[in-house]
């Protein structure tokens, strides 16, 4: 099995300039676009992916198309969102066998299953793989909470690595208590474009999982962070930050813009999100041209 650890970003889902198809030439482009970005592995079929807009046949190609491009370069992980644990369990057992690395599983929310049903999904998935699993928590997005010893007993349960993408806000004590009652066997990971990311670093955590668009800046932080002055990562996240803030302020606003300065950077023909999506207004769309500015000036990265 291969460690999963570091900079992961969750890749954006590139489209036609009419969203009728999923463009996998884009896809192809943007999977060696991160990996040059210096990346510690790729993920896909998150939020950042709009999941939610893409048919089962596009996921399915989607995942083939990522683990032939990214040729073990780095690990793929992939996300798994049906809320049906019968469809859940198809859809790792395809991971699996297409190549990933790892897969990455979010609970069941809709019509508010209970504690018991969401544990026995995961173990329902689990009992089908025997590849690395990381429990996506966004109770923001979802809008369910789910309790720690639900991700406890999980732990205890499986012989396979274990990880949990941390996106409660905040998620730092969260963190702490499954690290801490683990003796570090469950691993963690910050989301949420990794708004908490020093914070969660300094906990244990193992990395991050932000989105592509702007993920060499994020690598060269947590590098700082690992390899050198925590200080000075800390420094470089702050100058990050106001950026981040500005573009993740719903998950739809982060999926265009993250399109956006793809698309600027050539690295896809089009920012088509499928709809419905957001659109910024005039005054919101040029914020990225103030950002780009401020992007080059700290870190000599253009947006």
């Amino acid at each position: 099995m291969r460690e999963i650890r570091g900079v992961i970003p969750i890749l954006a889902a590139p489209f036609t300039s009419d969203g009728a198809d999923i463009d996998y030439d884009d896809l192809r482009r943007l999977v060696d676009f991160v990996i040059g970005e210096g990346v510690h592995g790729v993920a896909l079929l998150g939020v950042a992916s709009e999941f939610y807009k893409i048919s089962d046949e596009e996921r399915r190609r989607m995942i083939e198309v990522t683990i032939e491009q990214a040729a073990g370069r780095v690990p793929v992980i992939v996300n798994i969102t049906q809320h049906a644990s019968e469809l859940a369990v198809k859809d790792a057992r395809h991971a699996e066998e297409a190549g990933a690395d790892a897969i990455m599983l979010i609970p069941p929310y809709f019509m508010s299953p209970s504690n018991a049903a969401v544990s026995a999904h995961i173990q329902a998935v689990a009992r089908q793989t025997e590849l690395p699993m990381i429990i996506q928590y966004a109770p923001d997005v979802t809008g369910a909470g789910i309790p720690a010893e639900t991700f406890l007993e999980f732990s205890r349960s499986r012989k396979g690595q274990v990880y949990i993408k941390a996106e409660s806000v905040p998620p730092g004590a969260l963190i702490s208590t499954l690290l801490e009652q683990t003796e570090g066997r469950l691993g963690a990971f910050i989301g949420n474009s990794a708004r908490q990311m020093i914070d969660a670093l300094q906990r244990g955590a193992y990395g991050l999982m932000p989105g592509c668009s702007m993920v060499r800046v994020y690598v060269e932080i947590y590098n700082e962070f690992v390899h050198g002055s925590r200080e000075k990562a800390a420094d470089m996240f702050d100058r990050l930050l106001p950026v981040i803030n500005m573009f993740s302020q719903t998950a739809e606003t982060l999926i265009r813009y993250e399109k956006m300065i793809l698309h600027r950077r050539g690295v896809l023909k089009t920012d088509y999100c499928r709809t419905p999506a957001y659109t910024p207004d005039q005054a919101y769309a040029e914020w990225l041209d103030v950002y780009s500015k401020h992007m080059v000036r700290h870190f000599n990265y253009s947006l």
